[in-house]
């Protein structure tokens, strides 16, 4: 598995990192998804494209781009 990190943007509460989590989770190839709600990062360890990552994130009503 590969350690993706990516930066979000509009998680107000923790049902906001719960949704995300969710949405994460139900993709094939995530093993584990933590999201720091201060510093709105997520870091995924998945196969997953990180395009398919940003696409299910954004599909669900929230901002996702690659972290530098």
């Amino acid at each position: 598995m590969t350690i993706t990190t990516l930066k979000l943007d509009g998680l107000h509460c923790g049902n906001c990192v719960k949704s995300v989590e969710k949405a994460l989770k139900g993709l094939p190839s995530v093993a584990d998804v933590k999201i720091d709600l201060a510093t709105q990062m997520a870091e995924i360890d998945s196969q997953e494209s990180v395009q398919t990552l940003i696409e299910t994130i954004e599909n669900i009503g929230f901002d996702a781009e690659l972290a530098n």
